[in-house]
């Protein structure tokens, strides 16, 4: 299993709190695979996040590919990754995200309620910058490229979920 690269604690207080968490207010960020195929039962972690109704999934359409890299796209194929939920996305009480922007439920008056070890890989390669443009090293592109080989794990938690507890 390919671990994930060590994020430095690049976060700022002083930046984020004068935005106000303008990232977050808009965009949660998007988890890379690393934290449920290390968990002993992948998609059971991802189900239990999914149903807590605090992560949803969203969908990327097409496969991102590099051409100078030789590589081919896929526009018809769909894949999932797993997120924090927006507000509104909660409020529904689905598992799949909403059109439009929305502030992720990890955010609180005084930042983000996870320990920047336990945030999403997305949120913490941000990368906070006084003008408040703040920009993150990894991307949808980047997402939907790790997640493609784990479908069969977003596809395992969808049929748990939809299955009545034990």
């Amino acid at each position: 299993m390919p671990s994930e690269p060590f994020i430095f604690n690049n976060e700022s207080a002083t930046l984020c709190g004068a935005c106000g968490g303008e990232c977050c207010r808009t965009r949660p960020g998007i988890e890379a695979p690393g934290r449920f195929l290390a968990a002993p039962d992948p998609a059971g972690h991802l189900r239990d996040l999914l149903a807590s109704g605090l992560w949803v999934l969203d969908t990327h359409y097409g496969v991102p590919y590099d051409p100078a890299k030789g590589e081919r796209g896929d526009p018809d194929l769909i894949i999932r990754y797993p997120r924090p939920a927006t507000r509104p996305e909660q409020e529904s009480g689905g598992i799949s995200a909403l059109p439009g922007a929305g502030e992720c439920v990890f955010l609180r008056a005084d930042g983000c309620a996870l320990p920047f070890a336990d945030r999403p890989r997305a949120c913490q390669a941000l990368e906070p910058t006084a003008g408040f443009d703040c920009s993150s090293s990894w991307t949808r592109f980047d997402a939907a490229r790790a997640w493609l080989p784990h479908q069969d794990t977003v596809a395992a938690a969808l049929t748990r979920l939809s299955r009545p507890p034990l």
